[in-house]
């Protein structure tokens, strides 16, 4: 009890004004399961078994034995859903006088119990104090679930930004499937249900047959994907047999005995169906959130592949003529640098719409871009779609490494039969050596001119006799 001193100070008396009711009243009012032993040894100093010297109501209640009855009996003789690791820190605690904190899951409760055994009264004595720490446990395993996906999720985004789409696409795919134990990780590429790509990384250990990318195609998984997916963005399938109603075919053939579980997330532009992500045969008792990482990933994928085609279309808008879909005098003038570095034949056909602003001037600008648009297919079908240029608003050039002169003669003549219905000028050189290109482009240009000149004169001619 608590005594004033003549210091003013606060003192307090011994324990010994303490009875033993006072203290057990103290135990039995532990918030937590509470328990005391007397060790019982063989004569060799071995805990055999322990006996009840005091139970609170909570330890009660924790074993389903009522206080009075574990009160003098022995551990093993009273309690069922015991753990026999208790003898092993009894010993430690009553005959070595240690104290030990430990932490154990309980089948029986589905819970997980923290317990203290510690040294009391004299050699031969402990206690047991349990304390359930299930809730703090989960929130742990949350902690460590939430760090360990948040930093697979770091990874995979940095493979993925670590090299150019496809081999930072088949980084990431390796690093999720190490991460979540798959047998599988592949992504899809999609349009309009079709598939337009295919990238997987697969486990080297795997025994499992993997549909292929023809089986997808033959059993139209893509209708399946979308079918699980509805609005989702993602989707778990725990065990495949549940798709044997849906299709037993593809069951049959493909999933039974080789897939068991896969889980499948959709990769958008905006509200466009672009791709798929799936995982197949991935582990379950994983100390990461793995839907988490997949549709975290997919939206990365999906972003990649957005730039991938932004960049694929602005280089080719960069590089191409935007009505006709020819290449445009950018174009041309990397051909050209390109062919003064080698030594190969050439074959340059220079061409120039004729009355064109005619066409402007009565019919209007759509009429004139219709007449270029079919001068231009017209062409392209002649001397190949790559080898072809627009470079004005009336001309045109095709440059044509590696072919031979009778060749390009052939073709030349081949042109001015297929468009004897369109008035067009002509010009056309071939060299035996692509380092004089320059000097090629000029002679066709010239050719070209004194074409022109010829059906202006022509045309002149007939206007005339009209």
């Amino acid at each position: 009890m608590p005594e004033q001193t003549n210091t003013g100070k606060i003192e307090y008396s011994s324990t010994k004004e303490f009875s033993d009711s006072d203290i057990l009243s103290m135990l039995k009012d532990l918030p937590d399961a509470c328990c005391i032993f007397k060790v019982l040894t063989d004569p060799f100093g071995t805990v055999k078994d322990m006996l009840f010297l005091f139970a609170n109501e909570k330890y009660a209640q924790l074993v389903g034995k009522p206080t009075s009855e574990l009160i003098g009996s022995t551990y093993f003789t009273s309690v069922s859903n015991r753990d026999e690791d208790w003898i092993k820190y009894s010993y430690q605690a009553a005959m070595l006088r240690q104290s030990s904190i430990m932490r154990t899951y309980n089948t029986y409760y589905d819970k997980w119990f923290e317990f203290w055994a510690v040294p009391v009264y004299q050699k031969g004595f402990c206690a047991f104090i349990i304390h359930d720490v299930t809730a703090t446990k989960h929130s742990e395993d949350d902690i460590v679930l939430t760090n360990n996906t948040n930093n697979l999720v770091i990874d995979c985004a940095k493979a993925l930004s670590s090299a150019e789409f496809g081999k930072g696409l088949r980084r990431v795919l390796k690093v999720v499937g190490e991460a979540i134990e798959a047998d599988r990780v592949f992504a899809i590429e999609a349009d309009e249900g079709s598939v337009v790509g295919f990238h997987e990384w697969i486990n080297g250990a795997s025994a499992a047959k993997l549909p292929t990318k023809e089986d997808i195609e033959k059993h139209d998984f893509i209708s399946l994907w979308d079918k699980q997916l509805k609005d989702k963005d993602l989707v778990v399938v725990n065990d495949t047999m549940i798709l044997r109603d849906y299709n037993e075919a593809l069951y049959n053939d493909v999933l039974a005995g080789n897939i068991q579980r896969y889980i499948v997330a959709v990769l958008r532009d905006n509200e466009k169906i672009i791709g798929y992500l799936i995982a197949d045969n991935y582990a379950n008792d994983l100390s990461i959130n793995v839907s988490s990482v997949i549709e975290s990933v997919a939206i990365f994928i999906s972003y990649e592949m957005r730039n991938r085609t932004l960049t694929s279309e602005m280089t080719y808008l960069g590089s191409h003529d935007a009505l006709t879909g020819l290449g445009n005098r950018y174009a041309l003038n990397q051909t050209l640098k390109l062919l003064t570095e080698m030594s190969a034949t050439v074959g340059v056909c220079y061409l120039d719409v004729n009355g064109l602003k005619v066409i402007n001037k009565e019919k209007g600008h759509e009429a004139g871009d219709a007449h270029i648009k079919a001068v231009a297919e017209k062409f392209a079908q002649v001397f190949k779609n790559k080898y072809c240029y627009r470079i004005g608003g009336d001309e045109f050039i095709a440059v044509i490494p590696e072919i031979m002169e009778d060749k390009f003669a052939e073709l030349i003549e081949k042109y001015r039969k297929k468009c004897s219905n369109i008035e067009a000028s002509i010009g056309s050189c071939w060299i035996a050596n692509s380092q004089e290109i320059n000097r090629a482009v000029k002679e066709a240009d010239e050719t070209m001119r004194e074409d022109k000149a010829r059906y202006y004169v022509e045309h002149e001619r007939r206007k005339g006799m009209n």
